[in-house]
């Protein structure tokens, strides 16, 4: 059993002077290695210390690939003989759970895949188990850290604040979604998360229509979602679509931009209907899905927290709760309507 990891000034100092930042991992599935291991091996001044997954062809494969030299099938045995400086987490919500509760109860800094849990539940006590020992959170929220998004985004913001945002994001897919936690909670959750980061604030009001179509699963949902700031915020999913796409529009005073994630953006200004046109892979500066996907700045804000103790990550635990409340709440309107 690992020993409880304390919350000491003097811990907090001696990561700080750190210069390499030695991480865990369990899991070795198709997310993690699309994305999180090409992050982390992307930065020389992480050390992958280990590396646990039970299922051994993948936990060799990956470590192999990776030259990782510690390989267990037993997470709390890596955690006891590694010590690392954070774990990432990485797999679904109702295979992770019991393991998310047990590393933030150990006082670990754990870095996690959307969605935060099964429900809003889950994520309330992850959030407060976090709080209570002191742990660096992150939640894999990675269109924040979109290179082209956050472009577009500093753009508008340089003219005013965001008048109203929009997300779309759709996808051709006409079957029942029987994944454990269903459509809302594991897909169009991003959605609800990159309208809260567009329009920045706190949500005072949501009011969504859902439907079943052509299956009896909700696969269709738009949302209105009112900020403090004055900000409206539009989410609009649709599974039942033509194809994949996830689209954003961010409107401020004398300027928008119409931009699509793994594409291309526009930014108008002053009634110039002709544009500005950026390219995703351009401004990220690399044709790798983890970089101009966001995911690789989403990993270093992770680490740098870790190296410095205090937390500059875009989606902790207490962010990324108030993306699954919205999305409860929208869960819960359509069992009132009737959907």
């Amino acid at each position: 059993m690992a020993k409880k990891r304390s919350k000491t000034s003097k811990k907090t100092n001696r990561r700080s002077k750190k210069r390499t930042v030695r991480v865990a991992m369990i899991g070795a599935g198709g997310m993690a290695n699309a994305v999180h291991y090409p992050s982390l091996a992307s930065f020389d001044d992480v050390t992958i210390a280990g590396i646990c997954d039970i299922d051994e062809g993948r936990l060799t494969e990956t470590a192999d690939k990776y030259s990782i030299e510690k390989r267990y099938t037993d997470y709390r045995r890596m955690i006891d003989e590694v010590a690392p400086d954070g774990v990432y987490a990485v797999g679904p919500p109702h295979i992770m759970y019991d393991i998310w509760v047990w590393l933030l109860q150990q006082g670990l800094n754990i870095y996690t895949e959307k969605p935060m849990g099964m429900s809003f539940h889950q994520a309330r006590m992850l959030a407060y188990l976090a709080e209570e020992h002191g742990c660096i959170t992150q939640v894999s929220f990675q269109r924040r850290n979109s290179p082209l998004l956050v472009k577009m985004r500093k753009a508008c913001l340089a003219r005013g604040p965001i008048v109203h945002a929009i997300c779309e994001f759709h996808k051709c897919n006409l079957v029942p979604y029987t994944g454990s936690s269903g459509f809302m909670i594991d897909d169009a959750i991003h959605a609800i998360d990159t309208v809260r980061w567009m329009c920045g604030g706190e949500v005072v009001d949501v009011q969504s229509r859902t439907k079943r179509a052509c299956v009896p699963d909700i696969n269709w949902i738009h949302a209105d979602i009112e900020f403090d700031t004055g900000a409206i915020g539009f989410v609009q999913v649709n599974m039942s679509s033509g194809r994949r796409v996830f689209r954003v529009q961010m409107h401020a005073p004398g300027i928008s931009t119409d931009a699509e994630v793994e594409g291309k953006a526009y930014l108008y200004k002053d009634n110039n209907y002709h544009g500005d046109v950026f390219d995703t892979k351009e401004v990220a500066g690399s044709d790798e899905n983890y970089v101009f996907g966001g995911f690789q700045s989403k990993n270093r804000e992770f680490i740098d927290s870790l190296k410095t103790g205090k937390t500059v990550c875009s989606s902790p635990y207490s962010d990324a709760i108030k993306t699954m409340e919205v999305a409860d709440i929208i869960l819960a309107q359509s069992i009132l309507s009737g959907i």
